[in-house]
C-alpha cells in the first residue's frame, strides 16, 4: 500500500510540474541539436504484433540470398542476438559497424518462413543502412547518405530512448528490456571501462554507479573493501552478490580486478530488491560482470598486443616502476567465435620491501543458432604480494611483541577461477528457456593486512588465513510472454537454482585463539553449505506505459541452520513510462527483502563463530524517476529507505584468565555478535549529457546510515543514534570524454567525504605501548578512538592517439592529486601519482 501511495503521489506531481519542463527541454533539444532527428539515431523498435506476423512475403525464390526464407521467434531479444541468429538461420555472413546500430535495443522476432531481406528491413528500420550482397553468402550493412535515407522513409521517434530501451540480463533470468524494470539498475559499458584505463573494480565503479563506493585497494591487499552500498549491510564486510556471466563467485570480496578488454558490461542492482531472483547474500544488491564474447564480422582471426609502463610516486620510497602487458586473440564470426585474453601487471616497492604481481586470463566461446545462443566462459586470476611492515608504524617499537602480532612480513597469494556455460533457447515466440552451469573457486594465502591496526573486521576475517573454496551453480528457468505488448501483455518467469559451496580455512590468529603457552592455535575450519531455491515472477504491461511486477523466491539454505533453513524473499514493484515529444519520463517504485546467513565465505576465517547468531536481513523501498531528452541528456533520481537487522560484527572482548601466564595483548579476542538494527536512508542522483564527440556524466549520493536499536547481548562500542563506521555520508563523481577521428580523451574525478572510523595509528600505538590495560580496548572504551575523516578525492585522465594500420598510443594519469593516505583510515598506504604511456598494436 505504501508503494502505491508513493507511486500515485509521484505521478500526480510529475503530471503537473514536469509537462512545462519537458516541453521547454524538448524545444531546446530540437533547436540546439538537430542531429537528434536524423534517421541513423532514430532506430525503430519492432513490436510483437498478434500472430499474423508469419505472413510476411517478398521476392521470388532465386539465388538472391535476401530471398532465403527462415523462421525466427523470440521477444525482447537484443538486436545483436537477432542479427546473429538471422545469419545463423540463413547460413550467411552478416557484416556491419557496431557504431551505426543500437545493438542492445530489444526487438521482436516473430517470423515464420519469411525472407531474409524482409526481416533485415524490420530489424534496421530507421537506421541509415542498407544491405549490400557480396559474393554468394555475405551481406554487408553499408551506410547511405542521410538525405537519401530521409527520402526513403519518415523519421521514427522512439517512445523510449537511451539506456531505457536496452536488453539487460540482471533482474531477468533470460534478458529483458530495462524499460519495464521497477528497480534502479546501472549498466557500466565495457567501452567506458576501457576508456578510463582502469583495471580495478573500484576504479571502474566509483563515481559511475551512484550509491556504491569501494575504497581504493592497496596493491598489497587481496580484498575488495566496500565503503557503502546504500549504506551498510554488515560491519566491514558489506558486499553485493557477484556473478561472472551468470555464475556465482565463491567469495565476492576476492573479485577485485578486471581485464577492461574482456568486459562487455557490468550490471548493478543496489539494495535487496534483487534477492527475489538471486537469493541469499543479495542483501546489498547484485553485480553481474558480463564478458565480451562476440567475434569479428569478417570471420578473420584478429589479435591485439598492448604494453604499458610508467612510474608511481611514493612518500616512503623512491619513484617505482609499474608495467602492464596484455595479449588478446579473437577468431570466428558472429555466429561462431572464440576469444582468449591475458594480462600481466607488476608494481615495485612503493613502500620499502613491497611488491605486487597480477596475472589475468580469460576467454570464451559463442555459438549462435536460429533458435538460441550457447556461450562458454572461463576466468583465471592470480595475485602475489609481498607485505612488509608499514612505514607509518616506524614510530612504534618494531621489536615489541605486540606489534609483531599486528603486522606480518610475509607473502600473500590468491588464485581464482571461473568456468561454465550459459544457454538460451527460444522454442517459440512465447517461451524462452535458459540454463546456467558453472564452477567458481579460489585458493587463498593471506597474511595480516598491511593496514592492520586493531581492530578491523577485515583483519579478523582473513588475518593469517590459508584456505580454499569451490562453489557449484546450477540454474534453469523459463520465461513465457503472453498477449500483445502494444496493448496488454504479461511475462511469467519460473525457475529453480541450486548452489553448493565447500570452504576450508586454516587459521593461526593470535587475536582469536591462544593457549596457555602463548603460542597461536591452528584451527582447520571445514564448512559446506547448499542453497536451493524456486523462483516465480509475474510482470504485466499495459499499453507499453504502465508496468507491474511481483516475484517470490522460496529457498532452503543450510547456512540458516539453527534459525530455520527456509527463507521467503519477495519483491513488488511498479513503473510507468510517458512520452513528451522526444522526451520520456519513467517513474518507478519497488520493495524487496534480502537475507544473509551467519556462515558465509567472507567470514570463513573468523574464529568464535557460534550457533546463536541470527542471519542478517535487509528490507526496504526505493522510488525514483528517470528523464530522457532524446539521446542528448538523461537525469536519474532515486530515494531509498532500507532497514537492516541482525547485522554481525566482530566485537573485541577481553579474556580473563587465571594467573598471569599470558601478556595482556594476548588476552584480546574477537567474538561475533548480532549488533541490532540500523537504518539506511538517502538519495542517489545521476546525469548524462552528449553532444557530438563530447560526453559528460555525473553522480551524487547522500546516505544516512545509523544504529536504530541494539541487540540485548551486544557488548561492542556502538550506541543507538551512532553513525555506522566507515560509511561515507556523501560520494560524487564526474567524467568527461571526447572522441573524434584519431584523438580520444577522458577525464574523471570521484570523491568520498565525511565518515567515522577508528584513529588506527593512535589505537595501535596505545595498544603496543604495554602501559595500558587491555580493558581499554574493548566495548565502549573504543569510542575514544573514533575520529572523523574529511574525505579523499581521486583524479585521473587518458589521452589516446590512433594511427593507421592498427597502431595506438596512450598516455595515462592516475591519482593525479597524489593522495597516499586517509582512505579509509590513517594507516593504509596507497600508491601515489602514477604516470604511464602505452602502445597498442592490432592486426
Amino acid at each position: 500500500m505504501a508503494t502505491l501511495l508513493l507511486f500515485a503521489l509521484q505521478k500526480a506531481i510529475c503530471d503537473r510540474v514536469m509537462r512545462a519542463i519537458l516541453r521547454l527541454a524538448a524545444a531546446f533539444s530540437m533547436a540546439a541539436i538537430p542531429s537528434l532527428a536524423t534517421p541513423h539515431l532514430a532506430g525503430a523498435q519492432a513490436s510483437c504484433a498478434p500472430a499474423g506476423r508469419a505472413s510476411v512475403t517478398g521476392g521470388s525464390q532465386d539465388d538472391n540470398i535476401l530471398n532465403r526464407r527462415v523462421s525466427l521467434h523470440g521477444r525482447d531479444v537484443s538486436l545483436r542476438d537477432a542479427l546473429d541468429r538471422l545469419a545463423a538461420a540463413a547460413q550467411i555472413r552478416l557484416s556491419y559497424s557496431a557504431e551505426l546500430l543500437e545493438l542492445s535495443r530489444p526487438v521482436c522476432l516473430e517470423y515464420e518462413s519469411a525472407p531474409v531481406g524482409a526481416i533485415l528491413t524490420d530489424l534496421i528500420a530507421g537506421a541509415a543502412l542498407r544491405p549490400v550482397i557480396l559474393g554468394t553468402d555475405q551481406i554487408v550493412l553499408t551506410p547511405v547518405p542521410v538525405q537519401t535515407a530521409a527520402a526513403q522513409e519518415p523519421v521514427t521517434i522512439l517512445k523510449s530512448v537511451g539506456q531505457l530501451d536496452r536488453v539487460v540480463v540482471t533482474g531477468s533470468t533470460v534478458g529483458a528490456s530495462q524499460r519495464a524494470l521497477p528497480v534502479a539498475l546501472d549498466v557500466v559499458q565495457g567501452q567506458q571501462i576501457a576508456g578510463r584505463a582502469v583495471s580495478s573494480l573500484s576504479g571502474s565503479l566509483d563515481g559511475v554507479v551512484p550509491g556504491l563506493w569501494l575504497w581504493e585497494q592497496s596493491p598489497l591487499s587481496l580484498l575488495a573493501r566496500y565503503g557503502s552500498i546504500r549504506g551498510a549491510s554488515s560491519f566491514g564486510v558489506s558486499y553485493p552478490k557477484v556473478y561472472v556471466d551468470g555464475i556465482e563467485v565463491a567469495n565476492s570480496l576476492l573479485v577485485t580486478h578486471l581485464d577492461p578488454e574482456s568486459v562487455s558490461r557490468i550490471e548493478v542492482i543496489r539494495g535487496p530488491q534483487g534477492a527475489a531472483l538471486y537469493g541469499a547474500d543479495a542483501i546489498s544488491g547484485v553485480m553481474n560482470i558480463i564478458t565480451r564474447q562476440e567475434g569479428n564480422e569478417s570471420g578473420a582471426p584478429k589479435a591485439s598486443i598492448r604494453t604499458e609502463g610508467g612510474t608511481t610516486a611514493s612518500d616512503y620510497s623512491k619513484s617505482v616502476f609499474s608495467q602492464s602487458h596484455a595479449l588478446s586473440l579473437r577468431t570466428g564470426n558472429n555466429a561462431k567465435s572464440a576469444r582468449l585474453g591475458m594480462t600481466l601487471t607488476t608494481l615495485g616497492a612503493f613502500i620499502p620491501g613491497a611488491s605486487s604481481q597480477q596475472l589475468t586470463a580469460n576467454g570464451g566461446v559463442r555459438l549462435v543458432r536460429a533458435r538460441g545462443v550457447l556461450t562458454g566462459t572461463f576466468r583465471f586470476f592470480a595475485q602475489d604480494a609481498q607485505t612488509p611492515a608499514s612505514p607509518i608504524l616506524t614510530g612504534v617499537d618494531p621489536a615489541s611483541p605486540e606489534l609483531a602480532v599486528l603486522d606480518s612480513s610475509d607473502r600473500q597469494s590468491v588464485r581464482q577461477f571461473t568456468i561454465g556455460a550459459n544457454g538460451v533457447y527460444a522454442h517459440s515466440g512465447r517461451w524462452t528457456h535458459n540454463a546456467v552451469l558453472g564452477l567458481d573457486g579460489y585458493k587463498l594465502r593471506s597474511a595480516a593486512i598491511l593496514a592492520g591496526a586493531f581492530p578491523s573486521a577485515l583483519d579478523s576475517a582473513l588475518r593469517a588465513a590459508t584456505g580454499n573454496a569451490v562453489r557449484t551453480t546450477i540454474r534453469a528457468s523459463s520465461v513465457g510472454q503472453f498477449g500483445n505488448p502494444e496493448q496488454t501483455a504479461a511475462t511469467v518467469t519460473i525457475g529453480a537454482e541450486h548452489s553448493y559451496v565447500r570452504d576450508e580455512t586454516v587459521m593461526r590468529n593470535l587475536f582469536s585463539a591462544f593457549d596457555t603457552s602463548g603460542e597461536p592455535l591452528r584451527r582447520d575450519l571445514v564448512e559446506t553449505r547448499s542453497n536451493a531455491g524456486i523462483i516465480g515472477q509475474v510482470s504485466a504491461s499495459f499499453h507499453e506505459s504502465f508496468y507491474l511486477s511481483g516475484g517470490l523466491r522460496v529457498e532452503r539454505n543450510t547456512g540458516l541452520s539453527g534459525v530455520g533453513e527456509i527463507a521467503t524473499l519477495p519483491m513488488l514493484g511498479a513503473s510507468t513510462v510517458r512520452a513528451f515529444g522526444i522526451s520520456t519520463l519513467k517513474l518507478r517504485a519497488a520493495y524487496g527483502k534480502g537475507i544473509r546467513p551467519p556462515q558465509t565465505s567472507s567470514r570463513a576465517g573468523l574464529m568464535g563463530l557460534n550457533g546463536n547468531l541470527d542471519p542478517e536481513e535487509q528490507t526496504g523501498i526505493e522510488a525514483g524517476a528517470d528523464l530522457f531528452i532524446g539521446r542528448f541528456a538523461s537525469l536519474h533520481a532515486t530515494r531509498f529507505d532500507q532497514r537492516a537487522s541482525g547485522l554481525i560484527q566482530p566485537v573485541s572482548v577481553y579474556a580473563a584468565l587465571a594467573g598471569d601466564s599470558l601478556p595482556h595483548y594476548r588476552r584480546i579476542a574477537y567474538e561475533l555478535q548480532n549488533v541490532g538494527e540500523i537504518t539506511n536512508r538517502g538519495w542517489e542522483l545521476a546525469s548524462t549529457l552528449t553532444q557530438g564527440p563530447w560526453s559528460f556524466g555525473g553522480t551524487f549520493s547522500q546516505v544516512d546510515s545509523r544504529v536504530r536499536r541494539l541487540a540485548s547481548r551486544y557488548t561492542g562500542d556502538l550506541r543507538p543514534g551512532d553513525r555506522m563506521l566507515e560509511v561515507p555520508a556523501r560520494t560524487l563523481g564526474a567524467n568527461a570524454a571526447y572522441n573524434r577521428g584519431r584523438v580520444s580523451m577522458s577525464w574523471r574525478i570521484s570523491r568520498a567525504s565525511d565518515w567515522i572510523n577508528y584513529d588506527r595509528l593512535a589505537l595501535l600505538s596505545a595498544f603496543s605501548s604495554g602501559t595500558s590495560d587491555s580493558n581499554q580496548f574493548v566495548g565502549p572504551e573504543l569510542r575514544s578512538y573514533w575520529t572523523k575523516y574529511d574525505g579523499v578525492t581521486r583524479v585521473g585522465g587518458r589521452l589516446g592517439l590512433n594511427f593507421s594500420r592498427g597502431i595506438a598510443l596512450s598516455f595515462d594519469g592516475e591519482n593525479l592529486l597524489d593522495e597516499q593516505r586517509g582512505e579509509p583510515d590513517n594507516v593504509t598506504v596507497l600508491p601515489g601519482r602514477t604516470l604511464s604511456a602505452g602502445l597498442q598494436l592490432r592486426f
